[in-house]
């Protein structure tokens, strides 16, 4: 398995040899900042991924060693294959990263020198493999001689590419530590020696020289470790492999020791053998303590032990609430810590000849002695009534000021040396991510399950980009060691790594049992654990960051808004000058799709800001305006794309740019205005100050989508067909010399055709920009010639009231498609969102159901020829379900749609067999027409039921991805929100009975009544003190709103007039803006569930059942 493990990997080598000759070809790039940017970006990017690649290549390299320096018959070699494989998939990734990182240096003699170091990289990699095969064991010397060159060929690598983390002063100590213990160690070889001439057994003495032979081979090994894991030392797996060379040495010594004191009693050979050892296991330590000590340490202040005690304290006495005997021991020992602070402040005070600083730090010394002595009363109180919550409440408060108080006595240098330490931590994480990935795709090719392939790649995915966010964030920090506004976007962003990298951990360590190749599955194993406590290391890190560094969320997220408009007024201006180009990889339909989805993420995140803010809450507060200007980065990148696509539309660039600058600007004033609001939360000028600001940002993001490719055209149909609807109520009919037949028969025409472009719009919605923009066009277009024929028809009319029905109706036609449309629009935007499918289908049916309805009126065809045509639309528009189903239709289970099934066939053939033969026997034609119109029911609804089964088929297939369930429901939320839209139109509809008023009020009563109870338990299930109590405030006012909508339809119901019609339209308002609100807060990522996502082999599961619909639809 090892000779098999080693030959992959050298054909691994050989295979990416040929692309290290030459950089990658890269497009030619702008200058505006976004290029800018992405390109210092990705150079960042990749090489801090070459780092991480050429460090696991090196430690892997010194583990193939270490693992393969005993007997054969004892060696690991899963290990050692596992050591192997991580060459292999580095490598692999290496092809990846130097060619890119080549292209993007402006020098062309560093992009050659790169790739020579790469395949000098490369070349030392296959010597290494070649002498760790098992017919050339023998040769140990040849095989550390090859570890050597592999180091000495990283090393170089790394110092091409600028990333030499580790000084040359500590690689020169380490180096001698190495060389002290090889001089213990002759020494002791040569006392073993004298041990071994004096010994008279042949057995004994055969032991000690072996064991001396060993001893002298582990140092060799040892030095050669050290020399080749020198550049790369700050790594804790390079410093794994040191320690486990060091390991060999010791046990090496302590076996010639053993074995010395075996072959011989006489005192004079063993004291010296004993003294040698001794010195070989000081030399051994001396080694382990600097590899432990790290060549990242920095200098430490003068109080920097005494605030360590504190803050240790601090959470050791946080942890030990509930435990009264424990809460008093921490307690003292926190006030120990504290005193001695505080002495420690006022020694050093009292030497300072400066006044202004001797007075901060005696002032910072009696702050932190007030907050000790209010911690330990708090703590008494709550030792002695472990079970009351307020005083348990109040030790943390207390706690939490001593903390505070702390840290500003201790003041920038404990900052500085926190955000240090979250540096090292968040690039330790960063390399390990992108290890555990580089694992997770070399254990794909034997991973025998499906989903868990889909999942470790779509979770590395999502950890890839919070990788490059991260090195971004060091990057500005590191730059700008004094900017609060670094340093937070170096705290987010490592928070934000902690999510989807815990995701892919647990991933990769479900998907270990499945893995066959037993090399690459302890590989991925490996990682997994060191990526977790390196996650464990950058939380803890981010959090002790966090507490020093103070709240300045919403400071920060404002001067990375400002930031964010000067990027786009650059951009404005290099697309004027036509020099706005696309980035590698970008295309306008990527852009758009991305903008359509981060608009969503910007409202999203708007409601949380607006709702913490209105709260007063300024931690959560300070949170949203974070999550506000990261999407905004997102979207002013995707602005610029899709700018950068409309390269020979110069209006188009200008339009999504200003809508860009716009949302922007908004997006300023509403978190300057939160900002504002959290000085007085309850003042009704600072709540309405925030609702007009968070309008204007929703005004503006809407303005934006509408500038998107293929939207632009959507708009444009929905004003044409606004406009041309304006005919409606002109009252001003064309009288045509046409008879009122052939009028009619040129409508009929038109229905047709309007209901054919409908069905291409659903269609079209899911294809590409350029066919939503054709589809659009041509579905105005038709409807503006069924709007003619309509009127032509009602002009030929000779009674007033048919006039008034024609009218009617068609207006109904046009409400119908401009729904549709908007439909349309908001699938394209984010095709991701839910229920959308479901309301753009419903759009489509509803656009029939009028057609129908205008043409039934219009019609005088051959009796029971208008039913027929009315059945055969509603059935064409019903297939249009069929088309790429990934979202769920209705709540039915399989075997549920299956007896549906079976009913709805029987009744269908029932209808079509028996009742339509029996009425065109006796001569029924109006029996004949509900019969029609009942065969296209069934058929409809076996048309919905097959498109939910198949959906069933489809996730329920192996090779899918499971969904995951949110805090709340988002499609069976958006569900609600359409019904209850609809259901309030159909209360403004003027020609609504009473009957119809009662029947649409009980329909929102009840839904609204489901929304509350939704809100209600989001609000015991989650634990985000602002959303809890937001969402217990919406389902009051969805309840309270919804009583005021009843009463009003009640008292229209009984007693109908203009006023009560106002004064119910008074009511529908506020309700639907509460269900708009809850909606949006909603579909925020910390409560949202994720869809299941259907895979290719799933999709062809399904084909089956939507191909029979299909052929009944086309029999029908």
């Amino acid at each position: 398995a090892l000779t098999g493990n080693i030959n992959q990997t050298l054909e691994v080598i050989a295979k990416i040899m040929p692309d290290l000759q030459n950089p990658m070809d890269m497009p030619p790039l702008g200058n505006d900042p976004g290029a800018l940017s992405w390109k210092q970006n990705q150079i960042d990017l990749q090489r801090q991924n070459v780092s991480s690649q050429v460090t696991a290549i090196t430690a892997a390299a010194a583990q193939v060693v270490t693992l393969t320096s005993g007997d054969p018959a004892e060696t690991n070699y899963t290990a050692v294959g596992s050591a192997v494989t991580t060459i292999s998939s580095n490598m692999s990734q290496l092809q990846d990263s130097l060619p890119m990182l080549a292209a993007l240096l402006s020098d062309a003699n560093d992009a050659n020198g790169i790739l020579d170091a790469a395949r000098n990289l490369a070349d030392a990699a296959q010597g290494l493999l070649r002498s760790a095969l098992p017919e050339n064991r023998a040769n140990r010397q040849a095989l550390l001689g090859a570890l050597g060159e592999t180091g000495a060929a990283g090393g170089n690598l790394l110092a091409m590419i600028g990333e030499e983390l580790v000084d040359k002063q500590y690689q020169d100590d380490l180096l001698a530590l190495a060389q002290n213990v090889a001089a213990a160690t002759k020494q002791l070889v040569q006392r073993s020696r004298q041990v071994a001439t004096e010994c008279d057994d042949k057995q004994l003495q055969a032991n000690v020289v072996e064991a001396t032979k060993q001893s002298a081979m582990s140092t060799s090994q040892l030095v050669a470790c050290t020399k080749a894991l020198a550049s790369v030392v700050h790594s804790p797996l390079a410093q794994d492999q040191l320690i486990a060379a060091a390991k060999q040495v010791a046990d090496a010594v302590e076996k010639v020791v053993g074995n010395c004191s075996e072959a011989t009693d006489d005192d004079k050979l063993l004291q010296p053998v004993s003294t040698a050892g001794t010195d070989v296991t000081q030399a051994v330590n001396a080694l382990l303590n600097k590899v432990r000590e790290g060549p990242a340490t920095a200098v430490r202040g003068r109080h920097d032990e005494a605030c360590d005690a504190v803050l240790a304290a601090i959470e050791r006495l946080q942890n030990s609430q509930g435990n009264p005997a424990e809460m008093a021991r921490q307690a003292r020992a926190l006030a120990t810590a504290t005193s001695m602070m505080v002495q420690g402040l006022r020694d050093e005070a009292n030497g300072l000849s400066d006044k202004a600083t001797q007075d901060r730090l005696l002032q910072g010394a009696k702050a932190l002695a007030e907050a000790t002595a209010r911690m330990v009363a708090a703590a008494k109180t709550a030792a002695t009534n472990p079970a009351d919550e307020e005083a348990q409440a109040a030790l943390k408060r207390a706690t939490d000021d001593l903390r505070n108080a702390m840290n500003a006595a201790a003041g920038d240098n404990l900052r500085k040396r926190v955000i240090k330490r979250l540096e090292f931590a968040a690039k330790q994480a960063s390399a390990s991510s992108t290890q555990l990935i580089a694992a997770s795709k070399g254990a794909q090719k034997s991973n025998r399950n499906m989903p868990s392939n889909q999942q470790l790649t779509a979770h590395g995915r999502l950890v890839a980009d919070s990788v490059g966010a991260l090195v971004q964030a060091i990057r500005r920090s590191t730059n700008n060691p004094d900017s609060a506004s670094a340093q937070l976007q170096l705290i987010n962003a490592s928070q934000q790594l902690i999510q989807p990298a815990s995701k892919l951990i647990a991933a990769s360590k479900s998907a270990v049992p499945n893995v066959t190749d037993q090399a690459a599955a302890l590989q991925l194993g490996n990682f997994a654990k060191t990526t977790a406590k390196a996650l464990a290391e950058l939380r803890s890190a981010a959090n002790k960051a966090l507490e020093a560094c103070g709240s300045l969320e919403l400071d920060s997220a404002a001067d990375t808004i400002r930031e964010l408009i000067t990027d786009v007024d650059t951009c404005m201006r290099v697309a004027k000058e036509e020099e706005l180009m696309s980035l590698p990889g970008e295309t306008l339909e990527t852009a758009a799709l991305e903008l359509g989805a981060t608009s969503k993420t910007v409202g999203s995140s708007m409601a949380q800001l607006l709702t913490a803010a209105s709260q007063g809450n300024e931690n959560y507060t300070g949170i949203a305006a974070r999550d506000v200007a990261n999407a905004l980065k997102v979207l002013s990148n995707a602005s610029r794309g899709v700018a950068a696509g409309f390269n020979s539309q110069p209006e188009a660039q200008e339009s999504v740019l200003k809508s860009a600058r716009t949302v922007m600007e908004n997006s300023l004033s509403l978190v300057l205005e939160a900002k504002q609001s959290l000085a007085n939360p309850t003042s009704p000028e600072n709540r309405n100050n925030l609702a007009r600001a968070a309008k204007a940002v929703s005004q503006a993001l809407a303005a934006m989508i509408g500038c998107l490719p293929g939207l632009r055209d959507v708009d444009a149909a929905i004003r044409s067909i606004a406009n041309g609807s304006q005919k409606l109520l002109a009252g001003q009919y064309p009288q045509l010399a046409e008879s009122y037949q052939q009028l009619q028969l040129a409508l009929s025409e038109a229905g047709a055709g309007l209901n054919a472009s409908a069905a291409n719009l659903v269609v079209s919605s899911r294809g590409s920009n350029d066919m939503l923009a054709a589809a659009a066009k041509k579905f105005a277009d038709d409807f503006l010639k069924m709007l003619n024929a309509a009127m032509a028809v009602a002009g030929a009319a000779s009674d007033k009231g048919d006039q008034s029905q024609v009218v009617g109706y068609t207006r109904n036609v046009s409400v119908a498609a401009s729904k549709l449309l908007l439909a349309g629009k908001a699938l394209a935007a984010d095709p991701n969102a839910p229920n959308v499918k479901t309301n753009l289908a419903s759009a489509a049916r509803n656009v029939t159901e009028s057609i129908n309805s205008l043409l039934g009126l219009c019609s005088s065809n051959t009796p029971g020829q208008r039913e027929c045509d009315n059945a055969l639309r509603t059935i064409q528009a019903s297939a249009t379900m069929l088309d790429n189903i990934n979202e769920p239709v209705n709540a039915k289970t399989f075997f549920a749609c299956q007896e549906a099934v079976r009913l709805t066939a029987t009744k269908a053939g029932e209808v079509m067999n028996t009742n339509v033969g029996n009425q065109l026997k006796s001569g029924n034609m109006n029996g004949f027409g509900n019969e029609m119109g009942n065969a296209a029911q069934c058929v409809c609804t076996m048309v919905e039921t097959a498109t939910q089964a198949a959906y069933l088929v489809g996730i329920s297939d192996p090779s899918s991805i499971a969904g995951t369930a949110g805090l709340v429901d988002t499609t069976s939320i958006a569900q609600a929100h359409q019904a209850i839209k609809d259901g309030c139109e159909k209360l403004l509809d003027p020609n609504s009975s009473p009957a119809q008023l009662l029947q649409a009020a009980t329909k929102v009563a009840t839904l609204s009544t489901s929304l509350c109870a939704t809100c209600k338990a989001a609000s015991s299930t989650t634990t985000n003190a602002v959303a809890k109590k937001h969402f217990l405030g919406v389902a009051k006012d969805v309840a309270t709103r919804t009583a005021h909508l009843v009463q009003a339809i009640k008292a229209q119901a009984g007693n109908p007039s203009e006023e009560s019609r106002a004064a119910c339209s008074a009511t529908t308002g506020p309700l639907m803006e509460a269900v708009d609100g809850l909606v949006t807060f909603s579909s925020s990522p910390e409560f949202a569930s994720v869809p299941a996502q259907i895979s290719p082999p799933a999709q062809g599961e399904m084909r089956p059942i939507t191909d029979a619909a299909r052929n009944m639809v086309a029999s029908s």
